[in-house]
């Protein structure tokens, strides 16, 4: 039996957060400097061989929080990650570090520029895209998508745009349906975004708009939709001109159908539902896939460098306005706390100890990435893992990544509590 889902930010997070408590950050409970009144959701009126250690460095960072890091990662390799790789930004200089190794047969070094699929983070780009749309009054946040594209789904005329951005529509996840079993079946089809949004649809609501958090990239489908319906543009023609050339991200491009990943990268593996993870070649390399099932959701591919820059320029103030930006870091409870216990408008928060992130995680068959900055975006971390794994110790993988950001952020570990 194949990957069941297939990407999307569920598979981290559901890895992530089904450790239960974390010692010191019960469940439910936030660290108390991010301890704020959040809002509801608003309704329509309002593998591993020994680590091979490389680091690269420009600037002065602090060596002691470098090697903590390092040491994170290894611990991710040695639990099953094939290869890892961490770019920190703090507005002086940057850093790399990696673990593993490119290429479980060819081996070699994860390249320090490495291009992966960064799944989730795709949609930060669209509802910045969005965003500017409603700053030029050419749609509407809290309007029925079913004013542009009437009848795209069941209560498509009480779903907002403000929902599909903070996954309360209620609209059920396509990759939910039976088609997305096995990536090296889907992987090869192409679909349309019509197709998705329909096999979504054909799931039925999973509840009323606005009355709680379902995340549903059949949601980010449906916007990708509406920017091309509203601008009579591609996706990825506005992705460009509105965020990725302002925000200098010259190595990130959205592929629609083109399976291959150009330039340098790591291997990218799956490991099936069921496999025994130390079973030799459970591992399976799906490096190239036809991306179409991903699209606006989840399928830009990019490197460290540039989604850094992203979130430099976003909360920096360089692509949306003030009040837009406060709108996306508005979050609804995910019912997921403390881990990531926030949802705004295409970007989710990181429960650190010193207080919560703004950034995003991402998971697509092949690589898993999490990404986070400061308020400002000057300090930052990305966060690539070149395997999507479905087993019950995929979180002894993962959890580590939290120690990453933890030790960069907030200069401690990630606490740990029983499971």
């Amino acid at each position: 039996m194949g990957v069941r889902g297939g990407g999307g930010r569920g598979a981290v997070v559901r890895a992530v957060v089904g450790l239960g408590v974390v010692a010191g950050l019960p469940a439910g409970a936030l660290p108390a400097a991010a301890a704020q009144p959040q809002p509801p959701p608003r309704p329509a009126a309002t593998a591993a061989t020994a680590p091979a250690v490389r680091l690269a460095s420009s600037g002065r960072p602090g060596s002691e929080v470098r090697e903590r890091v390092q040491k994170a990662l290894d611990a991710m390799v040695k639990a099953g990650a094939p290869g890892v790789l961490a770019r920190v930004d703090d507005g002086t200089g940057s850093w790399t570090v990696t673990s593993g190794v490119a290429d479980l047969r060819a081996g070699g070094e994860v390249p320090h520029d490495a291009r992966f699929r960064i799944a989730s983070l795709t949609k930060g780009v669209v509802a910045t895209v969005v965003m500017q749309l409603a700053e030029e009054s050419r749609l509407e946040l809290d309007r029925p998508v079913a004013d542009r594209l009437p009848g795209i789904v069941r209560n498509a005329d009480r779903i907002t745009v403000r929902q599909l951005l903070n996954h309360t529509s209620g609209l059920a996840d396509y990759l939910d349906h039976d088609e997305f079993e096995d990536p090296l079946v889907y992987g090869k089809r192409t679909y349309r975004p019509e197709q998705l949004v329909a096999l979504a649809d054909g799931l039925g609501p999973r509840h009323e708009p606005g009355t709680e958090f379902t995340y549903s990239n059949a949601g980010y489908i449906v916007l990708g939709m509406l920017v091309e319906k509203v601008t009579g543009h591609g996706l990825g023609e506005e992705m460009r001109r509105r965020v990725l050339a302002p925000a200098g991200m010259t190595r990130t491009y959205l592929p629609l159908t083109d399976p291959h990943l150009y330039g340098p990268h790591a291997t990218g593996y799956y490991l099936p539902t069921g496999a025994d993870p130390t079973a030799p070649g459970a591992l399976r390399p799906v490096t190239e896939l036809n991306p179409s099932f991903a699209w606006a959701a989840y399928g830009l591919v990019s490197d460290a460098r540039d989604v850094g820059r992203f979130y430099r320029a976003l909360f920096g103030g360089r692509l949306v306005r003030p009040a837009s930006l406060a709108q996306m870091r508005t979050g609804v409870d995910t019912r997921q706390a403390p881990v990531f216990p926030h949802y705004g408008l295409g970007l989710e928060s990181a429960g650190l100890t010193c207080g919560e992130r703004w950034g995003g995680t991402g998971s697509i068959p092949g690589y898993q990435t999490f990404a986070f900055a400061d308020a400002d975006g000057t300090r930052r971390m990305t966060l690539s893992v070149s395997v999507q794994r479905n087993d019950p110790e995929v979180a002894a993988m993962i959890f580590p990544g939290l120690d990453a950001l933890n030790e960069y952020f907030c200069g401690t570990p990630y606490p740990r509590g029983p499971r």
